[in-house]
């Protein structure tokens, strides 16, 4: 598909990472799913996404140290960047949306919600 548009996904949930990575592929999209913030930073140099989706609870780097490397990127600067959480706190909220993220999503969500946020931020 010319217009498929990539989404790396880091979770470190891995039924909930596949689960996800699963429904959007069935809408159109090409998904790199990865469990470490590391790991995401080493596939991000090779090939820059479309859109970033990321949990803020994770082992080693967290989400919110994730984001500001991923910022610090010149190519990568304005790629969307989407918080999917636990973590419901709205100070939390506030400060990803200050630094950058398109979206603070938390978990539990609704499946139909959460792909009509990222239809909006990398529509195909």
């Amino acid at each position: 598909m010319a217009n498929q548009k990539t989404i790396l996904f880091l979770e470190d949930e891995v039924e909930l990472l596949n689960t996800l990575s699963m429904l959007l592929r069935d809408q159109g999209y090409n998904i790199i799913p990865v469990t470490s913030g590391e790991d995401a930073l080493k596939l991000i140099r090779q090939t820059v996404p479309d859109l970033i989706i990321a949990d803020i609870k994770l082992p080693g780097m967290d989400g919110f140290d994730f984001f500001r490397e991923v910022r610090t990127m010149k190519e990568c600067q304005k790629v969307p960047f989407v918080y999917v959480t636990a973590y419901n706190n709205l100070k939390a909220a506030v400060t990803a949306k200050k630094e950058g993220a398109a979206e603070y999503i938390t978990k539990p969500f609704d499946f139909e919600y959460f792909v009509t946020r990222i239809k909006t931020l990398a529509p195909l």
